[in-house]
């Protein structure tokens, strides 16, 4: 075999090793999504792979024939590669169970998603790893010289081929051809190069003499698994089917920066498309509706139109124009809700800045983003603090909502520089809306990039929570201050906002829901240079979890017989408190609520509202602190079962299920109660299993990983004594193969 031959090969298997690096987070993507932490996963479990390879491989070029050994180094790493696709959605999926929330999630993202890595990942990546040693062996063999040239050559192939691989995978193999049929692809490269280092190495074995060797039954196996793993493959994508039965998977496409996916859930004016971008678990990142203007009630983008409705109550007339830059367009989910909720007197004009060409494209095709009329720039392919840097334009308002997978925000877009970028694009007045995901107003993240927006602007901001979902708002303005709840400017008093915004209004009222941040010491905030937001969004997720366990570790009741015995001062008060709902005032109507005198119907009531308002942990406290003080009833412990299993505590549920239970005993039987406690029942059974299947899939991940790394250790320091005894048993004499060269 020539030696350029020979280098050729070992520039291929470099490029494989990058395709298998680069792709494996495309992969375990639909199950672990593709954040940090799962790139720093799959990067350590590569790079350790590649180290054991090496070491193996230096073993391996010892013996005798090291151009036959890279043959099937090469050929069993082909097969490895081309079932990769079909083999994923098995392993990943014992990892990571379907109906995990992200809430409850960090560990499994990060065990999980190292687990997968390793017995997906390891062993190909081992197997090229060999062929380095190997192919500097059969090199330094075959001219003769010093092994340092042989290396150096050996190197720089390998080298080259890693940056054309790496260059290749992102922007051609995987955007064209997907992730499948890259892996496939890069499969039958190594298939080719291994066969060819095989016929070399059999010509070279007739020349000298040797006959077969026991390698031809490894290689006939590469072969047959080969073929069956590239059609298993070939038909797999690889991706979890949705999240219930009724969704349907519209498209699916691979960008140069991410995996994607249209989806449509329900029929007709009611259905839903969501695109997710590198997704798992319950996220997505755009969302449309057949109508335009406010989505339902759980969807961050209708808040982006409070501005609107702001401005047009402080001027007293409706804007001419409504000029808006969005940073993170997706797929143009805040259009469609301005051009619903603007005046028809309101001219829109859209910006919109987007990283990923490919997200346009799709919400072009199935999200109806219009792009080609006068008043809409989209720009697809450019980042959002580049596009704030070199705008010159001024807006009426900049909407900040970029994101990378699951639920992080790139720290380049969260610091004060960034929205000192935004706020030199605003006109006097304008606004900034930022969308932030957290788990309440004192999150971590949440304050974190409130404090930089307030050190930017200098001036006070204003936090959102929005109703039944992991988000919050940001608001400020520039010049200026944002209307506050319950002020005439907000909306809350005289006649509604516009568009129909007014609806938003009362979530926004109740205690919790609406907060204030004031600048601090500009030296305490998120900057360029020291921005900590990996380790205030490690924070969030652990002080969820932890709000969570708190609510599973709570026990059964001392359940006691107590009804609702209302007063007539409290029935007037709880139809005041229902009135005053019904009219969009949930503020006052809470504060009614707690006038009442009967503490279970006081809290049942202030619960409801409470749920209403979209904070369903909230109403679970108040409920438990009532009950805690003044016994429990049916009607509070259904409330608390069903409410537990919104917010995924389902200890607590079981435990309030066994107290219905116990109440339901000291009531008169009720048909209807006995239906509702089976239906209860019955969630409850779902919940825990699904929780028993999320903790195996913890135990499982972890001892793959225990099982793994002790495998390792073990096997490199076998290697290493026999070595040892191999160089003492040997010393001072020459290594026969080097007589022979």
């Amino acid at each position: 075999m020539s030696p350029r031959g020979l280098l050729l090969v070992v520039a291929l298997a470099g490029g494989a090793t990058m395709v298998v690096e680069l792709g494996a987070v495309r992969l375990l993507a639909p199950w672990f999504g593709a954040s940090s932490s799962v790139w720093t996963n799959v990067i350590g479990v590569v790079l350790a792979a590649l180290a054991v390879g090496y070491t193996v491989g230096a073993r391996l070029a010892t013996g005798p024939r090291p151009l036959a050994r890279l043959s099937v180094v090469l050929m069993v790493g082909a097969a490895l590669a081309a079932t990769l696709p079909g083999l994923t959605p098995w392993v990943a999926g014992a990892f990571m169970p379907d109906g995990v929330a992200l809430a409850g999630a960090s560990r499994l993202l990060v065990w999980g998603s190292l687990a997968a890595a390793l017995v997906l990942f390891l062993p190909i990546a081992a197997c090229l790893g060999c062929a380095c040693p190997l192919a500097v062996e059969s090199l330094q063999r075959q001219r003769g010289g010093a092994a340092g040239h042989a290396g150096g050559h050996v190197l720089a192939a390998s080298t080259l081929g890693s940056l054309a691989g790496t260059f290749g995978t992102t922007h051609l193999f995987v955007p064209v051809l997907g992730t499948a049929w890259t892996f496939l692809l890069a499969g039958l490269v190594l298939m080719c190069c291994g066969l060819f280092v095989r016929w070399a190495a059999r010509s070279l074995e007739r020349a000298e003499g040797h006959g077969g060797d026991a390698a031809r039954g490894l290689l006939v196996l590469a072969l047959g698994t080969f073929g069956v793993g590239a059609s298993l493959s070939a038909t797999s994508t690889s991706t979890r089917s949705g999240g219930g039965a009724e969704e349907r998977v519209l498209a699916r496409a691979e960008s140069a920066y991410q995996s994607l996916r249209v989806t449509e859930l329900g029929a007709g004016p009611q259905r839903l498309r969501k695109l997710q971008v590198n997704e798992s678990l319950d996220s997505f990142q755009s969302v449309w509706s057949p109508e335009l203007g406010l989505l339902p009630p759980g969807f961050y983008y209708n808040h982006f139109a409070l501005p609107y409705g702001w401005a047009t109550r402080e001027q007293g007339a409706t804007p001419e124009t409504w000029d808006v830059m969005i940073v993170g367009l997706g797929a143009g989910s805040a259009v469609r809700v301005l051009e619903g909720v603007l005046e028809p007197a309101t001219q829109l004009a859209v910006t919109g800045v987007e990283l990923d060409p490919r997200v346009v494209e799709l919400a072009v095709e199935y999200f109806q983003l219009e792009t080609t009329t006068p008043d809409r720039v989209v720009v697809g392919g450019l980042d959002g603090r580049a596009a704030l840097a070199l705008d010159a334009k001024v807006y009426d308002q900049v909407i900040m909502d970029a994101y990378a997978n699951n639920m992080e925000i790139p720290p380049h877009l969260a610091s004060v520089e960034a929205f000192a970028l935004a706020h030199a694009r605003l006109r006097e007045g304008g606004w900034l809306t930022v969308n932030v995901g957290g788990f309440g107003v004192e999150d971590p993240v949440v304050q974190g990039i409130a404090g930089a927006v307030a050190a930017a602007f200098q001036s006070e901001v204003s936090v959102a929570r929005v109703p039944f979902a992991r988000n919050l708002t940001l608001h400020a303005r520039k010049g200026g201050d944002v209307p506050q709840p319950g002020t005439r400017a907000f909306g809350s008093l005289g006649a509604p906002l516009v568009g129909g915004l007014g609806v938003l209004l009362p979530t926004l009222q109740l205690d919790g829901a609406w907060r204030v941040v004031e600048p601090v010491d500009p030296a305490s905030v998120l900057r360029d240079q020291r921005s900590n937001m990996e380790a205030l969004q490690a924070r969030s997720i652990a002080t969820a979890e932890g709000r969570l366990q708190a609510l599973d570790g709570r026990g059964t009741l001392r359940v006691r017989r107590v009804a609702a015995t209302p007063s007539e001062a409290d029935l007037d008060l709880m139809a005041a408190s229902r009135e005053l709902a019904a009219a969009g005032d949930l503020a006052g109507a809470a504060q009614a609520a707690k006038e009442v005198q009967d503490p279970v119907a006081g809290a049942a009531l202030t619960a409801y509202l409470t749920w209403a308002a979209g904070d369903p942990q909230a109403a679970i406290e108040e409920v438990e602190r009532s009950m805690a003080e003044a016994g429990a009833d049916s009607e509070l412990l259904s409330l608390v079962v069903d409410l537990a299993l919104v917010v995924g505590a389902d200890g607590l549920a079981r435990a309030r299920l066994v107290d219905l239970e116990a109440a339901a005993g000291f009531e008169a039987p009720s048909p209807e109660l006995a239906t509702q406690i089976a239906s209860r029942r019955s969630a409850v059974e779902v919940a825990t299993l699904r929780r028993a299947r999320a903790a195996g899939a913890l135990t499982r991940a972890r001892g793959t990983v225990a099982a793994v790394a002790l495998m390792i250790v073990g096997s490199l320091l076998g290697l290493w004594m026999r070595l040892r005894r191999a160089g003492a048993a040997g010393a001072g004499l020459p290594s026969p193969h080097r007589v022979a060269v």
